[in-house]
């Protein structure tokens, strides 16, 4: 049990790196369903399975978890529950989509906010209402809040309420920083002002990169310090098998200090007291007789000899089929 948390330490902290990205309310004037834009941050895949997506507030899923505090119910269960008794207010990616809920590395998945989740696997049972505020949030699997957002009601059809820096993390849960400072509103008038569906303007340039290289243009600094890399752990592993050779060999040859040398058979022999009454046939007689005893089995060669013989009853076809009755006229 204590390994399989462990492993699965990874892919818990990978999903809190789903951020909200970018929300339509309204697509037109005419109408046009919502959606949301959630981004992977991190550089490995993230199976966003399992999570809930929700229009409820903090403050109403947190009076759902303290209502279930004394009922021994884990978080999840609390929420899977919620899910089954307000299915238009929250929403739990189902399992068994793995092809499309497994987030690439940096990369956008768009959740369409139509209320028909009948629809497909991204299609959420809950509508955004034009003219005023919309609440949306995101738990993780174990009822942790990931993220929310508030989209305020000024925002107009066409536009949508994005992330200003792409590609980043902003402190979307510390409520002390002002949203002015995390979002924007981006209008739908060209490409380059607007991140619809399919055109996700992703950062092109990793500016770490482009530092490094500025710094380093030829790549001499970076293959002298990979080369160093490998050579130093290379010196490291040889000094510390060679320690621990030493080392192995050195209470090998204290143990054989300590361990008291064997004294011969023949003196060993010579030091034992003959037993009263005895003389050198009965000593001999009961030498023979021990090595008698010690020898008695016979030198084999260590070949089986298999001899066949026909007509075994086990394989007697006449011995397993029942006889007919002789009836008596």
């Amino acid at each position: 049990m204590l390994l399989c948390a462990i492993l699965a330490l990874p892919t818990l902290a990978q999903r809190k790196n789903v951020r909200i990205n970018e929300i339509m309310v309204q697509q037109d004037s005419t109408g046009g369903n919502g959606w949301v834009e959630f981004y992977n941050s991190s550089y490995s895949s993230t199976a966003v399975e399992k999570m809930f997506i929700t229009t409820l507030s903090r403050e109403e899923i947190q009076k759902v978890f303290d209502a279930n505090k004394g009922t021994n119910k884990k978080p999840n269960q609390v929420l899977i529950e919620l899910c089954a008794a307000q299915p238009m207010d929250i929403y739990e990616i189902p399992r068994g989509d793995e092809r499309n809920t497994k987030i690439a590395p940096r990369t956008h998945f768009v959740m369409e906010a139509d209320g028909d989740p009948k629809a497909g696997t991204f299609h959420m049972p809950f509508t955004f209402t034009a003219g005023q505020d919309n609440y949306i949030a995101l738990y993780d699997v174990n009822g942790d809040l990931v993220d929310d957002v508030t989209i305020p009601a000024t925002l107009n059809p066409g536009e949508t309420y994005a992330i200003k820096a792409e590609g980043r993390l902003p402190s979307v849960l510390n409520d002390a920083v002002p949203a002015d400072s995390i979002w924007t509103v981006k209008n739908n008038s060209s490409i380059e002002t607007a991140i619809t569906k399919g055109n996700y303007n992703i950062r092109e340039v990793n500016e770490n990169i482009e530092a490094f290289h500025e710094k380093d243009p030829h790549g001499f600094w970076i293959a002298l310090l990979a080369m160093s890399v490998v050579f130093s752990a290379l010196a490291l592993l040889y000094i510390c098998f060679k320690l621990f050779g030493k080392f192995a060999s050195r209470n090998l040859k204290d143990e054989s200090k300590d361990q008291p040398a064997a004294a011969p058979v023949a003196a060993q022999a010579a030091t034992v007291p003959a037993a009263a009454g005895t003389d050198g046939e009965t000593m001999a007689a009961i030498c023979f007789a021990l090595y008698q005893h010690l020898n008695a089995h016979d030198t084999e060669s260590g070949v089986l000899t298999l001899t066949p013989r026909d007509g075994s009853a086990w394989s007697s076809k006449t011995s397993l089929m029942r006889e007919i009755p002789v009836i008596k006229k």
